[in-house]
Parts: C-alpha cells; structure tokens; sequence
C-alpha cells in the first residue's frame, strides 16, 4: 500500500447525497488498471479531469489511450496549465455549479489534476462553494483531503470565486 492514497474524500456537507474524492491523474503513479478500480469499487459517477490532454499523454499514456476511446464512468475536461487557473472564469463556475448539482442528487465525483494538488484543489474548494459553503469552510474541507490551491493566483481565484446563485442553501434543503 502506498503512503498517499490515490482517492482523497472530502467531508460534504450535511444533506448532501453524494460524494467527492481528490486525487492524482489515473495511471500516473500506478497502474492504470488498479486506479480504474478504485474508481470502480467507489461507485465514481463522474471523473473532473483538469489536465491538459498532452500532460495527460506524457504522464499516464494508459489514461490518454482510455479518453480517446470508451470509458465506463462520464469525464468532464477542463483542462487547466499546471499551477495555472482557467482562462475562463464563467465556465469554471459552470462546471462548479454542475459538479455541486450531480453531488446534491447522489452523484460520485473525482477531481483530478497531475498530482491532484492545486489544481484539483482550487476545483473541489469551487465546488464546494457551489454547494454553499463559505471559502474558509471548503478550504478547510478541501486541505484536510491533501489538496488546496498552492500559487497565489490560484489562491486569489479561489478568493473572488462567485457562486452561481441559488435560491437557497443547498445543505439546508436536506437537512
């Protein structure tokens, strides 16, 4: 068993149905096939990969094959550069918002980056105040999994980071 496990949970929020795991790249510090599995045996609904494709082919060449052909479990892309933030602002809070709603109806997510690290981290922490949480809060929650923003223009995204509006607080929908 390795020192670092390759899926990280993070604690959501009372009344939150799903689940949201952080963690490296598939395959690129085991085999392929046993990260896959994990993933299996987890139930993962949803992989948020934020790793560029050509990064992913030189770091996990399995995983790059999987994305060009069929994969069991639904990826989202959104490729960010490495210690990097999306160009793109408003698609960041889309797929925030989108990863928020399929962890509020039970959905099983994973976020990974290279490492799963910062930009995995900068991610979750956005999907987490998609559900409702305040930046310190998803912070904290984000951190205790291993992962967190780890360059200051990751640091400050995460800071003016909006949350889509909801009519009320996810959590408390269910309490």
């Amino acid at each position: 068993m390795s020192e670092t496990p390759f899926l990280r949970a993070v604690r959501l929020p009372h009344g939150i149905a799903g689940a949201l795991w952080l963690g490296p790249m598939p395959g690129r510090l085991r085999p392929f096939g046993d990260d896959m599995d994990d993933l299996r045996a987890q139930k993962i609904t949803r992989i948020v990969s934020l790793t560029p494709l050509a990064e992913i082919e030189e770091k996990a060449p399995s995983y790059a094959t999987a994305l060009g052909g069929e994969m069991d479990i639904a990826i989202a892309r959104f490729p960010i550069a490495d210690f990097g933030i999306p160009a793109d602002e408003a698609s960041l809070s889309a797929l925030a918002d989108e990863a928020a709603r399929h962890l509020s109806g039970g959905g099983r997510v994973f976020v990974h980056c290279a490492a799963g690290i910062g930009r995995t981290g900068t991610v979750a922490i956005c999907i987490l105040r998609a559900l409702g949480l305040k930046t310190v809060e998803a912070t904290a929650l984000v951190a205790s999994a291993g992962s967190g923003p780890e360059t200051e223009a990751q640091k400050a995204l995460v800071d003016r980071f909006q949350a889509p509006t909801r009519p009320s607080h996810l959590a408390e929908t269910n309490p």
